[in-house]
């Protein structure tokens, strides 16, 4: 009988032989599971945890890394991995405690802010140091590109969580009402505003309990008009919102993840009682997605009840699950840094103890990739070496009209290096009895003598294992002699 590796769906019925409830470290393909590798760490570390990354990259083509800290404002040095200051003169900064940086590029300005401190510009081809920006702005949380404009969110102030405000038309100095175009609109419904995005022919603004659009209206007399997209739902956690083409974004609500305006529900009856399960919902606001530009995944980083922190992933290709047990920072999409070979003398001591692959995107500067910081707050890309993965299939009743005996497995992978065990029960609900962890033999088969009406099969695969398939368990099994 063939086994699938199916989908991570826990919240499905545990003998449903189509899904798993329990996938760690391997992630979808259109057959089966790939490995999720690890970390690759490029960087010393920065003075405080990072809150908030981007990369920019310059007329000359070269690209910029930045980080922020509570405090300051960094740029990543790619001669000897450090961290140089380029704060502007507001610093020290006062980033509050549960807030990040947000950073918006508008043409060759990279704008940095937050909720307390004045907004900071960046001249991306000059470089040198962060200014504040002129034209007196408002402070604020969130901030998006719209066309020819800059927009705010959540501003400072009684009414500001309910207001968005957008500069003059390609002048982001210029915040007085009516002039160039530049204007403001409190939103009267929706609660208070907890991210947004530009689209086309204009941009959406999502709320805690509501979503809008405003779309160029020049014609009116307005810059922008309102339209409510939908009246109800938004979500608890802006940080959850991510945007990943026009019309295309996810997010966490109250109930689960969700997709577009719409609310297309991508975690129903698959993961989203699990998710709320396990998230400590006291920081269910803190929620952090990132999309991994390379492998079309969206992550989603929450915190466990004991304080750690584990990622969930959504491939919106596939539309599947997965999960790692990766304990990890904040997450961000960079480009790789343009890495040189004299460069490498900081990060390894010799070229034998360089355990990236030479052709790795590591090293090749401007690939669009997935990064984050360590728990020591240094760089490090999704390059490393293979997470050990663990893969379950559902608990299956091979034979339905009494119990089976197992006496071998084949495992349709391209990996050698793994152990199988089979997990037996005696009837649905009873206890699970696992059995040793068994090896592959010379005959490419898993050998087993157990017995049970119920039979899960739990594949392990250590770290640094080379594959890049597992797809099903085939299990030769006859009846035996229990009913």
């Amino acid at each position: 009988m063939i086994i699938p590796f199916g989908p991570f769906e826990p919240d499905k019925s545990p003998y449903d032989a189509r899904v798993s409830a329990n996938v760690v470290n391997a992630q979808p393909v259109a057959n089966g599971w790939a490995p999720i590798p690890g970390l690759s760490v490029v960087s010393e570390p920065l003075p405080g945890e990072c809150r908030g990354g981007v990369y920019v990259r310059t007329a000359s083509g070269s690209y910029s890394i930045i980080a922020g800290t509570a405090t300051g404002l960094y740029l990543f040095n790619t001669t000897d991995y450090t961290w140089t200051d380029i704060s502007g003169p507001s610093a020290p900064y006062r980033l509050p405690l549960q807030d990040s940086w947000t950073f918006t590029r508008f043409g060759d300005q990279l704008v940095a802010h937050n909720i307390a401190d004045p907004i900071q510009v960046y001249d991306i081809n000059l470089g040198g140091e962060f200014a504040d920006l002129a034209g007196d702005p408002p402070r604020a949380k969130y901030s998006w590109v719209a066309g020819d404009f800059l927009v705010l969110g959540y501003l400072e102030g009684s009414v500001g969580q309910k207001t968005v405000r957008w500069s003059g038309i390609n002048n982001i100095e210029e915040w007085r009402p009516k002039k160039e175009g530049a204007d403001y609109q409190e939103l009267p419904e929706g609660d208070e505003v907890m991210g947004g995005f530009g689209e086309q022919g204009g941009f959406n603004v999502i709320q805690r309990a509501g979503m809008q659009f405003f779309p160029f209206a020049l014609s009116s007399g307005f810059t922008f008009t309102r339209t409510v997209i939908n009246p109800k739902q938004g979500t608890v956690a802006p940080r959850s919102i991510v945007s990943i083409g026009p019309g295309l974004f996810f997010y966490l609500s109250e109930d689960g993840f969700f997709g577009g305006a719409e609310r297309r529900p991508i975690g129903a009856e698959r993961v989203d009682r699990w998710f709320l399960k396990n998230v400590d919902t006291a920081y269910l606001s803190d929620v952090q997605g990132a999309a991994d530009p390379f492998e079309k995944i969206v992550w989603w980083k929450f915190r466990l009840a004991d304080g750690s922190y584990r990622r969930l992933g959504y491939d919106w290709q596939l539309d599947r699950w997965c999960t790692t047990d990766l304990n990890v920072g904040e997450m961000m999409a960079l480009a790789t840094p343009d890495l040189s070979w004299d460069g490498l003398d900081t990060l390894y001591a010799s070229i034998n103890e360089v355990t990236e692959p030479f052709d790795s995107r590591l090293f090749s500067g401007g690939r669009p990739t997935f990064a984050t910081f360590t728990p020591d707050n240094r760089l490090a890309y999704f390059s490393g070496d293979n997470l050990a993965a663990t893969i379950d299939t559902a608990d299956v009743e091979i034979d339905g009209m009494a119990a089976s005996f197992v006496n071998s497995a084949r495992v349709n992978t391209d990996c050698l290096t793994f152990t199988l065990k089979d997990g037996t029960r005696r009837f649905h609900g009873a206890d699970i009895s696992w059995s040793s962890a068994n090896l592959i033999n010379r005959a490419g088969l898993v050998p087993f003598r157990s017995d049970g009406r119920l039979h899960k099969m739990r594949l392990e695969i250590p770290a640094g294992a080379d594959w890049s398939v597992v797809s099903s368990v085939d299990v030769n099994a006859q009846q035996s002699g229990q009913q």
